[in-house]
């Protein structure tokens, strides 16, 4: 009965070309890519990236996470995700690529792949699934890379750079996205499909993205806040605990100010969205401090210069058009 409803696992590989041409006649601009090996015609790689998924990544903090996932199916592989986090803290996919094995050619074409969609910005931050927080745990893993491989020392200290990747050296700004949490998600909302065959496990991903993005984008449409809740809900509290702080201005700057309580003393210097204290920086959205003194600086509007010094990100609007287009599902 599941090989008549899904196709046997040999007919999922058959059908992909079909599946891309249907699927993209249904969502345009979307990408697919097929890699055969030239001598057998074997299946080797399967790229898939959804046209709301590329539009809508323009409104997503520039962070996103790479996971795997080991199917289970007769021919095994592997499924390789991309996923970032909107505002919501919702699971937003990016990229789906399925590969026969994982190993250094299926990454280079996994990589180039990625490369031709996600531009490499001063902003972008990317989460592999090896995690070391502190400086003793980056060093224990960089020891063990050292004896596999020494050859790639060299390249990484100077070539690349410590800084490239890895999350102990990192200076930019991971918001509140730490580790690969998200991408685990999907590879748990799939779990039963990982026995699928290969064109029934992309149907079913697009299915229930689709179902998402539809449901978000009607939830964001009927709301009438300059934020989404979440945004507005952490805007609150921060208005909450700025009463029990007190502001300085020594110098008689309108923009930089030194504030009291609640812990060490904090410096803020508005003009510039900089925070000693660095949350300010990071999540982008006015912390209590900052929004102590915009109450000091802005008086009676004090209320509205909140969002203004909150980045766009978190507003209705730009969630609003993250999802926007819609993902459409086809049988096949």
């Amino acid at each position: 009965m599941k090989n008549i409803v899904q196709g046997t696992s040999k007919h999922g590989y058959a059908v992909l070309p079909i599946f891309s041409y249907v699927f993209n006649g249904f969502n345009l601009e979307s990408i697919n890519s097929l890699m055969v090996d030239k001598e057998s015609g074997k299946f080797m790689y399967y790229f898939m990236v959804f046209a709301a998924s590329i539009r809508g990544y323009t409104h997503m903090r520039k962070v996103f996470t790479i996971d795997i996932t080991y199917l289970s199916s007769k021919y095994k592989g592997v499924l390789l995700s991309v996923v970032a986090q909107d505002t919501q803290k919702h699971i937003y996919p990016l990229v789906y690529c399925m590969v026969d094995k994982k190993n250094d050619a299926s990454w280079g074409f996994f990589f180039e792949k990625l490369k031709a969609i996600i531009v490499d910005e001063l902003e972008l931050c990317i989460i592999s699934d090896i995690h070391a927080y502190t400086l003793k745990e980056f060093n224990d893993y960089f020891n063990v890379i050292k004896e596999k491989c020494p050859s790639a020392i060299a390249c990484l200290e100077h070539n690349v750079g410590f800084e490239k990747w890895s999350r102990t050296h990192f200076s930019g700004n991971r918001f509140n996205v730490m580790t690969t949490n998200i991408a685990e998600s999907p590879n748990a909302m799939f779990l039963h499909e990982r026995e699928y065959p290969v064109a029934a496990i992309f149907i079913a991903i697009a299915h229930r993205f689709g179902k998402i993005f539809r449901k978000r984008y009607t939830e964001v449409n009927n709301s009438r806040t300059t934020f989404f809740p979440e945004a507005e809900n952490i805007l609150r509290k921060n208005m909450t605990k700025g009463d029990k702080l007190y502001v300085n201005n020594i110098n008689g700057s309108t923009d930089k100010f030194t504030v009291l309580g609640c812990g060490p003393s904090t410096k803020v210097n508005l003009s510039k969205r900089s925070y000693s204290y660095r949350k300010f920086d990071l999540v982008k959205l006015s912390c209590a401090h900052a929004i102590e003194e915009l109450c000091l600086k802005h008086e009676d509007d004090y209320s509205s210069s909140i969002y203004n010094y909150s980045s766009p990100i978190y507003s209705n609007e730009s969630y609003f058009l993250a999802y926007l287009k819609p993902i459409c599902a086809v049988p096949l």
